[in-house]
This record gives structure tokens, C-alpha cells and sequence, in this order.
């Protein structure tokens, strides 16, 4: 079942909006010619509305993962444009990415005027207070660099550029050798998306799965289960790899993301959002042993495995929902 998607979270609709100023942008705007009865045609507009948001794919065993923003920069074929996000006291914008799962987001770049044309990269640039808590304590955040440089955009005329800056933390967060209390944030696992282009994957899973007998051994059955959604359709279902960082079978198939599944009191169901997921055809595998997947280990079958793989598909801002038995 499908329905249109509504990229505003509950959350966000009672956030206010703030004007977020733009450091540097070459001045294009459009000049119309004439009186009435001209002939001139009416000239292209020459810029476009660009936005950029942030939202999050879920880490396990994370309590919280907040990131010091300062600017987003473009860069052009005239240079660099850079866009002040810090806040209303001038100070970097914290934002705990844990608050933006699934679908969620927080704007931090809102239809701003830019002038048309290829973008060649986007760069976040971060400070050193980010810090990632968790129950063993509170490390360092650190973005080699103090910035995150991702893939371009194409800013086409009187059309509105808007993406978002979607982070898959298990893929991102690594944990050094050697270097305790901090964790690295790199950008591997963030993604740059635009948002006409990218749907929603949400549904259910049967209690039946979870309380089977392979995850009978885990001592919170409502822990460690998760989907990996994979793309394509008709793959070889023991190709399908879990979130290993370098898998050990070179046909081993690597998720695209993973989503945490959650039980909800309220519905008394087992439930899960994947978000912004490129339009087209995808393979979903269910497992209550999520929690034995490192991503720096290729884990084999005997401490990971899936309870069940179903096919569905994605359209680009829609919401798809299926359900897993």
C-alpha cells in the first residue's frame, strides 16, 4: 500500500522555522525587460531555491550523537558558497541525530536563492564539541578534517533544489585502535539525497519471528531486531551480506541501510521506518540477531542469520508499507 508522503515529521511541524543567512552568494537576479506589448520573450530565471536538511539511520547501543554544525558550503563554477547555519546566538547548531530517525529531519539551509547551474561537491563543516554518549560514558566526535564532503548537486533554473543529508551511523562511526575515548565520524555512511527523488519503506513485524526459536537464546526479545534492506529484486538470499565494512565473500551482498525494529505499546506492534531510499525495486531481510552484527567483522551464520526475506518496492516521495511474517 502506498500513500503520499509527507516529508514534515510530527516533531519539526512544532519547530519554529528561522531565516538561516547566506555568507557568500554572487548576486544573479533576474531583470525583466519591456512594457506591455513587448515581443521579448521572457527571460530563464537564473537561480533556484536550494534547501538541505539532516535525518539519520539508527545506531545500536547509542544514547544520543550530537553534531556541532557551523556552515554548508557549495562548491560552483564560480566559487564557493557558503551558508552561515550556526544559531541564534551565533554559536554552532547542535543537533543530537538521534532525534531525526526514519523519515524525521531538521532543515538547516530553508530556500535559499542560489544561482544555477552544476555543484561539484557540498561540504559540512563541523567543530570538535561533537560527542556521542553511550552507556559505558560520554567520547569525542571526531570529523577528520572537521568536515564532511559529499557529492554535488545540479541547481536547475525556477526548480527547487532540496535534499537532504541522510546519516547511516552504523555505517559512519568507527571506533579506533589505540585511540580511546573518541569515535570517528567519517563519510562513508552519509548520504546526500534529493528529496523528489528518494520514498519511505515502513511496515510490521509478525511477533511469531521474533519469539522464534533463533532468537530464543537473547535475554530482551524486543532487542537487537532489525530490517536490512537491500537493492534490487530476485537476489540469491544466501548472498545477502550483514552491515560488515569490508565483507569477507567478495558476491557477498552489502545492505543499503538498516532500520531498527521497535515495538510500539500503543499499536502493540512490532514496526520500522527505512527513509529516504532511492526509487526502485528492494529485497528485505528481517533479523532478531541484529545485535550480533559488528560492522568492523563479517559475521557467519551461527551468531547471524534472517528470520525471513520479503520483495517489495519503493516510489520516489511516496511512503511504501509492507508487512513481514
Amino acid at each position: 500500500m502506498k500513500k503520499p508522503l509527507n516529508f514534515v515529521s510530527d516533531a519539526l511541524k512544532k519547530q519554529t522555522t528561522r531565516t538561516l543567512s547566506v555568507v557568500a552568494l554572487s548576486s544573479a537576479m533576474v531583470a525583466c525587460g519591456g512594457g506591455g506589448g513587448s515581443d521579448n520573450p521572457t527571460p530563464e530565471p537564473d537561480t533556484a531555491s536550494f534547501s538541505l536538511a539532516i535525518s539519520d539511520a539508527p545506531v545500536d547501543q547509542a544514547n544520543a550523537v550530537v553534531v556541532y554544525f557551523n556552515t554548508v558550503e557549495l562548491i560552483g563554477p564560480d566559487g564557493p558558497i557558503t551558508f552561515d547555519v550556526r544559531d541564534e546566538n551565533n554559536d554552532p547548531q547542535a543537533i543530537d541525530l538521534l532525534n531525526y530517525q526514519g523519515e524525521a529531519f531538521i532543515t538547516i539551509v530553508d530556500a535559499t536563492e542560489i544561482p544555477t547551474g552544476t555543484y561539484t561537491q557540498l561540504r559540512l563543516e563541523v567543530t570538535e564539541d561533537s560527542y556521542i554518549e553511550m552507556d559505558s560514558g560520554t567520547f569525542e566526535l571526531k570529523v577528520p578534517s572537521n568536515e564532511l564532503k559529499l557529492d554535488g548537486i545540479e541547481a536547475l533554473p525556477g526548480v527547487e533544489a532540496a535534499y537532504t543529508v541522510e546519516f547511516d551511523l552504523r555505517k559512519s562511526l568507527v571506533d579506533p585502535v589505540g585511540q580511546p575515548n573518541t569515535i570517528f565520524l567519517k563519510p562513508r555512511g552519509v548520504r546526500l539525497v534529493a528529496n523528489d527523488s528518494v520514498g519511505t519503506l515502513l511496515g510490521t513485524v509478525s511477533p511469531a519471528l521474533i519469539e522464534s526459536a533463533a532468537c530464543a537464546e537473547k535475554i530482551d526479545m524486543n532487542s537487537g531486531n532489525a530490517v536490512y534492506v537491500y537493492e534490487g529484486d530476485t537476489l540469491d538470499e544466501t548472498l545477502l551480506g550483514d552491515d560488515a565494512d569490508e565483507p569477507a565473500n567478495a558476491d557477498e551482498i552489502s545492505p543499503y541501510t538498516v532500520a531498527n525494529v521497535n515495538y510500539n505499546e500503543e499499536s502493540e506492534s512490532y514496526e520500522f521506518v527505512a527513509g529516504y531510499l532511492p526509487a526502485g525495486p528492494y529485497t528485505v531481510g528481517f533479523s532478531c540477531l541484529a545485535l550480533n552484527d559488528e560492522p568492523e567483522t563479517d559475521e557467519n551464520a551461527e551468531v547471524f542469520s534472517f528470520q525471513a526475506v520479503v520483495e517489495t518496492s519503493v516510489t520516489a516521495t511516496e511512503q511504501t508499507t509492507i508487512d513481514i511474517q
